[in-house]
């Protein structure tokens, strides 16, 4: 089956945000644990900050993303978030970079994220065409693949400087707000008078949510990989590189860029195959082999050994995200789709800070490779929980 009208563009554009994003999980890391020497205490801190927003503004942008056209908000959005990128780089090329300074980096590029996402489900659905699994797995698949080159161009950081990789991150927000122009243009949406709170309508996202076992069940898998997963990979991986493997810039690129290129071959093994009929035995399996690849890394194999598992690892998250981003898509109500998919994506990026917090404490307590080790053992229990005493996996 075909995708519809402006897919292509539409995938473009996300590749350019990822691809940025990808650079900055490599450029921001190395400049807290790297230029800053951070300790792992404040290394969770601060990438709490880059997810902290999402708490509070994620549904907020759920509810303007069903409100107005979607097309036009990514536009705006991409070019915004060259702001913080663009100060950053001056503070890295005036060597006058501080704790407080990427703390507000962080809070600004989580802001516009809690509105570029949900903006960016709405407007999927409205290119996907007939085949949703198909569309959500080509995304999926250009999302993890140009976050894959970000985080490989990023490591010419050690060579150029961190400034000059920044303002070329900015310039590929440029290009992501450019290529979205060329998505077919759909009627805005503008508030009328009399129009239901903002409040409301977030509440009737989370009852929408609340209401169907399929969603619940996706919500909570989510959470639980936003807690126990997104802490150990981008605050214990960055001080693994640093602490144990005593690497640098580039070993980082390394093997942060091996997450994203699991994920785009299995989403394109996914896509090759047409998808996946049992959707929650699969996100289930696809956990509990993650949690064992995690232990496995945090076993202390040689460096070569992380950047292998680190590719399993992402072919796990394609079968994971797919899955339940396809549940999700399918089962919200259409007219309320990006209020249900924020509320997804709050399961995520909500407990990610939480996560980030907590890897930051355990590493510090038990080094990075037990924290690793306990993170791994918390995501089987949960798996163990919902395959015994829940019905996901039969939900298809």
């Amino acid at each position: 089956m075909s995708t519809g009208a402006g897919y292509g563009w539409f995938l473009a554009g996300a590749g350019s945000w990822f691809g940025a994003w990808g650079m900055q999980t490599v450029l921001f890391s190395w400049l807290v644990v790297g230029e800053l020497d951070a300790s792992a205490q404040w290394v969770g801190v601060l990438q709490t900050s880059t997810m902290l927003p999402t708490v509070v503004l994620l549904l907020v942008g759920g509810v303007t993303a069903d409100r107005y056209d979607p097309r036009g908000l990514l536009i705006k959005l991409y070019l915004l978030a060259t702001v913080p990128v663009l100060l950053l780089a001056a503070g890295a090329a005036s060597e006058r970079l501080a704790i407080a300074g990427l703390f507000l980096y962080g809070l600004g590029m989580g802001t516009v994220s809690s509105f570029t996402m949900p903006a960016r489900d709405a407007l999927l659905s409205r290119v996907a065409g007939p085949d949703m699994m198909r569309a959500v797995t080509g995304t999926t698949a250009t999302q993890f693949g140009a976050q894959a080159a970000g985080t490989l161009v990023a490591g010419a950081a050690s060579w150029i400087g961190s400034a000059p990789m920044l303002v070329a991150q900015a310039a590929v927000l440029v290009a992501g707000s450019l290529v979205t122009r060329r998505v077919p243009v759909e009627a805005a949406r503008p508030v009328a008078l009399g129009s239901p709170s903002v409040l409301r309508e977030v509440r009737e996202g989370v009852a929408d949510v609340a209401r169907s076992p399929r969603l619940r069940a996706a919500l909570g898998l989510a959470m639980a990989v936003g807690f126990l997963f997104i802490g150990p990979f981008l605050v214990v991986y960055p001080l693994l590189v640093r602490d144990h493997y005593r690497g640098g810039v580039a070993e980082l690129s390394h093997v942060l860029m091996m997450f994203p290129l699991g994920t785009i071959i299995g989403s394109m093994w996914l896509r090759r195959r047409g998808g996946i009929v049992r959707k929650g035995r699969a996100a289930l399996a696809s956990l509990a082999v993650a949690s064992l690849i995690l232990a496995g890394v945090g076993c202390g194999p040689p460096f070569p050994g992380v950047v292998a598992l680190t590719l399993a690892w992402g072919l796990c998250a394609a079968v994971f995200i797919n899955c339940t981003r396809t549940l999700f898509q399918e089962a919200a109500p259409p007219t309320r789709r990006a209020r249900a998919l924020s509320v997804y994506q709050l399961g995520f990026m909500g407990m990610g800070p939480l996560g980030a917090l907590a890897a930051g404490a355990l590493a510090a307590r038990v080094g990075p490779l037990g924290a690793l080790q306990l993170f791994a053992c918390g995501m089987l229990a949960v798996v163990a929980y919902a395959a015994l005493a829940t019905g996901t996996a039969r939900m298809e």
